[in-house]
Protein backbone atom coordinates (compact mmCIF):
# COMPACT_ATOMS: atom_id res chain seq x y z
CA UNK A 1 0.00 0.00 0.00
CA UNK A 2 2.84 2.42 0.85
CA UNK A 3 5.43 1.22 -1.64
CA UNK A 4 7.87 0.80 1.25
CA UNK A 5 9.47 -2.33 2.67
CA UNK A 6 8.97 -3.38 6.29
CA UNK A 7 12.47 -2.06 7.01
CA UNK A 8 11.70 1.33 5.49
CA UNK A 9 8.53 1.59 7.57
CA UNK A 10 10.78 1.19 10.62
CA UNK A 11 13.12 3.93 9.40
CA UNK A 12 15.80 1.60 8.00
CA UNK A 13 16.50 1.97 4.29
CA UNK A 14 18.02 -1.49 3.76
CA UNK A 15 16.21 -4.71 4.74
CA UNK A 16 19.53 -6.55 5.04
CA UNK A 17 20.80 -3.92 7.46
CA UNK A 18 17.70 -4.46 9.58
CA UNK A 19 18.17 -8.23 9.47
CA UNK A 20 21.82 -7.80 10.48
CA UNK A 21 20.70 -6.45 13.85
CA UNK A 22 19.36 -9.89 14.81
CA UNK A 23 22.18 -12.49 14.64
CA UNK A 24 19.87 -15.52 14.86
CA UNK A 25 17.92 -14.32 11.80
CA UNK A 26 21.18 -13.75 9.90
CA UNK A 27 22.24 -17.31 10.75
CA UNK A 28 18.96 -18.75 9.45
CA UNK A 29 19.16 -16.64 6.29
CA UNK A 30 22.75 -17.73 5.60
CA UNK A 31 21.86 -21.42 6.03
CA UNK A 32 18.94 -21.00 3.62
CA UNK A 33 21.15 -19.29 1.02
CA UNK A 34 23.78 -22.04 1.27
CA UNK A 35 21.14 -24.73 0.75
CA UNK A 36 19.62 -22.94 -2.24
CA UNK A 37 23.06 -22.41 -3.78
CA UNK A 38 23.83 -26.13 -3.37
CA UNK A 39 20.65 -26.94 -5.29
CA UNK A 40 21.49 -24.54 -8.11
CA UNK A 41 25.27 -25.03 -8.44
CA UNK A 42 25.24 -28.35 -10.37
CA UNK A 43 22.97 -26.81 -13.02
CA UNK A 44 25.18 -23.71 -13.25
CA UNK A 45 28.27 -25.87 -13.80
CA UNK A 46 26.49 -27.90 -16.47
CA UNK A 47 25.22 -24.87 -18.33
CA UNK A 48 28.29 -22.60 -18.34
CA UNK A 49 31.97 -23.21 -19.20
CA UNK A 50 34.21 -21.40 -16.70
CA UNK A 51 37.47 -22.79 -18.09
CA UNK A 52 38.35 -19.62 -20.03
CA UNK A 53 38.25 -17.40 -16.92
CA UNK A 54 41.51 -16.66 -15.11
CA UNK A 55 40.18 -14.81 -12.05
CA UNK A 56 36.51 -14.96 -11.06
CA UNK A 57 35.06 -12.73 -8.37
CA UNK A 58 31.74 -13.66 -6.70
CA UNK A 59 30.19 -10.34 -5.69
CA UNK A 60 27.88 -10.91 -2.75
CA UNK A 61 29.33 -14.41 -2.54
CA UNK A 62 28.60 -15.01 1.15
CA UNK A 63 30.48 -18.03 2.48
CA UNK A 64 31.92 -18.93 -0.92
CA UNK A 65 29.64 -21.90 -1.61
CA UNK A 66 29.25 -21.22 -5.35
CA UNK A 67 32.77 -20.00 -6.08
CA UNK A 68 34.27 -22.83 -4.05
CA UNK A 69 32.65 -25.49 -6.22
CA UNK A 70 33.54 -23.61 -9.43
CA UNK A 71 37.18 -23.50 -8.25
CA UNK A 72 37.13 -27.22 -7.44
CA UNK A 73 35.98 -27.95 -10.99
CA UNK A 74 38.51 -25.55 -12.59
CA UNK A 75 41.94 -26.17 -11.10
CA UNK A 76 43.64 -23.18 -12.78
CA UNK A 77 41.01 -20.68 -11.68
CA UNK A 78 41.79 -18.02 -9.09
CA UNK A 79 38.88 -16.57 -7.19
CA UNK A 80 37.71 -13.85 -4.83
CA UNK A 81 34.61 -13.91 -2.64
CA UNK A 82 33.51 -10.29 -2.11
CA UNK A 83 30.96 -9.56 0.59
CA UNK A 84 30.35 -7.72 3.85
CA UNK A 85 32.90 -8.19 6.66
CA UNK A 86 30.47 -10.34 8.65
CA UNK A 87 30.84 -13.11 6.02
CA UNK A 88 34.64 -13.34 6.35
CA UNK A 89 34.86 -16.00 9.06
CA UNK A 90 32.37 -18.39 7.46
CA UNK A 91 33.94 -17.96 4.01
CA UNK A 92 37.47 -18.54 5.28
CA UNK A 93 36.41 -21.69 7.11
CA UNK A 94 34.49 -23.06 4.13
CA UNK A 95 37.26 -22.39 1.59
CA UNK A 96 39.79 -24.14 3.85
CA UNK A 97 37.51 -27.13 4.37
CA UNK A 98 37.08 -27.75 0.63
CA UNK A 99 40.76 -27.19 -0.10
CA UNK A 100 40.71 -24.13 -2.36
CA UNK A 101 41.95 -21.47 0.06
CA UNK A 102 45.30 -21.38 -1.75
CA UNK A 103 43.51 -20.00 -4.84
CA UNK A 104 40.35 -18.37 -3.49
CA UNK A 105 40.39 -15.50 -0.99
CA UNK A 106 37.81 -13.39 0.80
CA UNK A 107 37.75 -9.61 0.40
CA UNK A 108 35.44 -7.48 2.52
CA UNK A 109 33.52 -4.55 1.13
CA UNK A 110 30.17 -3.06 0.14
CA UNK A 111 29.05 -3.45 -3.49
CA UNK A 112 27.06 -0.22 -3.26
CA UNK A 113 30.29 1.71 -2.61
CA UNK A 114 32.85 -0.02 -4.86
CA UNK A 115 33.89 -3.38 -6.27
CA UNK A 116 37.64 -4.17 -6.41
CA UNK A 117 39.17 -4.22 -9.89
CA UNK A 118 41.03 -7.52 -9.56
CA UNK A 119 39.21 -10.04 -11.76
CA UNK A 120 38.54 -10.62 -15.44
CA UNK A 121 35.05 -11.95 -14.69
CA UNK A 122 32.38 -11.23 -12.07
CA UNK A 123 29.50 -13.46 -11.04
CA UNK A 124 26.48 -12.44 -8.95
CA UNK A 125 24.01 -15.08 -7.85
CA UNK A 126 20.58 -14.02 -6.56
CA UNK A 127 21.82 -10.49 -5.90
CA UNK A 128 20.14 -8.24 -8.44
CA UNK A 129 16.65 -9.61 -7.75
CA UNK A 130 16.93 -8.24 -4.19
CA UNK A 131 16.92 -4.63 -5.37
CA UNK A 132 14.87 -2.11 -7.30
CA UNK A 133 16.16 -0.73 -10.60
CA UNK A 134 18.01 2.25 -9.09
CA UNK A 135 20.00 0.14 -6.65
CA UNK A 136 20.53 -2.64 -9.18
CA UNK A 137 22.06 -0.17 -11.62
CA UNK A 138 24.32 1.14 -8.85
CA UNK A 139 25.64 -2.37 -8.18
CA UNK A 140 26.08 -3.15 -11.87
CA UNK A 141 27.84 0.15 -12.58
CA UNK A 142 30.34 -0.63 -9.82
CA UNK A 143 30.91 -4.02 -11.43
CA UNK A 144 31.47 -2.32 -14.78
CA UNK A 145 34.10 -0.01 -13.25
CA UNK A 146 35.86 -3.06 -11.80
CA UNK A 147 36.00 -5.07 -15.05
CA UNK A 148 38.45 -4.69 -17.94
CA UNK A 149 36.95 -3.92 -21.35
CA UNK A 150 37.27 -7.57 -22.32
CA UNK A 151 35.76 -8.86 -19.10
CA UNK A 152 32.60 -10.84 -18.44
CA UNK A 153 29.64 -10.36 -16.14
CA UNK A 154 27.56 -13.39 -15.16
CA UNK A 155 24.21 -13.06 -13.40
CA UNK A 156 22.63 -16.20 -11.95
CA UNK A 157 18.97 -15.29 -11.63
CA UNK A 158 15.45 -16.51 -12.27
CA UNK A 159 13.88 -15.23 -15.48
CA UNK A 160 10.23 -14.26 -15.40
CA UNK A 161 8.32 -15.22 -18.55
CA UNK A 162 6.95 -12.33 -20.59
CA UNK A 163 3.50 -13.99 -20.42
CA UNK A 164 3.25 -16.20 -17.31
CA UNK A 165 1.16 -19.33 -17.66
CA UNK A 166 -0.32 -21.65 -15.04
CA UNK A 167 2.68 -23.99 -15.31
CA UNK A 168 4.35 -24.91 -12.01
CA UNK A 169 7.64 -23.25 -12.99
CA UNK A 170 5.86 -19.97 -13.80
CA UNK A 171 4.03 -20.10 -10.48
CA UNK A 172 7.38 -20.61 -8.73
CA UNK A 173 8.85 -17.53 -10.41
CA UNK A 174 5.77 -15.49 -9.50
CA UNK A 175 5.96 -16.57 -5.84
CA UNK A 176 9.64 -15.61 -5.75
CA UNK A 177 8.73 -12.26 -7.28
CA UNK A 178 6.19 -11.66 -4.50
CA UNK A 179 8.76 -12.73 -1.91
CA UNK A 180 11.21 -10.14 -3.22
CA UNK A 181 8.50 -7.47 -3.05
CA UNK A 182 7.57 -8.50 0.49
CA UNK A 183 11.15 -8.69 1.71
CA UNK A 184 13.95 -6.46 0.40
CA UNK A 185 11.76 -4.63 -2.12
CA UNK A 186 13.23 -6.22 -5.25
CA UNK A 187 11.67 -8.25 -8.05
CA UNK A 188 12.20 -11.07 -10.50
CA UNK A 189 12.70 -9.78 -14.05
CA UNK A 190 12.20 -10.89 -17.61
CA UNK A 191 15.16 -11.19 -19.96
CA UNK A 192 14.08 -7.92 -21.58
CA UNK A 193 14.14 -6.16 -18.21
CA UNK A 194 17.62 -7.50 -17.49
CA UNK A 195 18.76 -6.29 -20.89
CA UNK A 196 17.49 -2.79 -20.06
CA UNK A 197 19.22 -2.82 -16.66
CA UNK A 198 22.48 -3.93 -18.23
CA UNK A 199 22.22 -1.29 -20.96
CA UNK A 200 21.86 1.41 -18.30
CA UNK A 201 24.91 0.06 -16.47
CA UNK A 202 27.38 -0.05 -19.34
CA UNK A 203 26.89 -3.68 -20.34
CA UNK A 204 25.55 -5.56 -23.33
CA UNK A 205 23.59 -8.76 -22.75
CA UNK A 206 25.22 -11.52 -24.79
CA UNK A 207 23.03 -14.54 -24.07
CA UNK A 208 21.41 -16.52 -21.28
CA UNK A 209 21.92 -20.19 -20.49
CA UNK A 210 19.15 -22.21 -18.81
CA UNK A 211 20.38 -23.66 -15.50
CA UNK A 212 17.51 -25.57 -13.93
CA UNK A 213 15.17 -23.15 -12.18
CA UNK A 214 17.68 -20.35 -12.81
CA UNK A 215 19.57 -18.91 -15.78
CA UNK A 216 23.16 -17.80 -16.27
CA UNK A 217 22.94 -14.41 -17.98
CA UNK A 218 26.20 -13.46 -19.70
CA UNK A 219 27.01 -9.83 -20.41
CA UNK A 220 30.09 -7.92 -21.54
CA UNK A 221 31.16 -4.29 -21.28
CA UNK A 222 29.46 -2.26 -24.01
Amino acid sequence: MTGKTAAQLQGVDDSFELMGRTPEIVDKFNVAMVELTRLVTPNVLQSYDFSGIRHLMDVGGGSGELLGVIAQQNSKLRGTVFDLPRCAEAAGKHLRQIGVDDRVEFVAGDFFKAVPAIADAIILKSIIHDWDDVRSVAILQNCRKALPDGGKLLLVERLMPERPSMADEDREQALSDLNMLRGPGGLERTERQYRELLDQSGFELVTSYPAGRFNVIEARPA
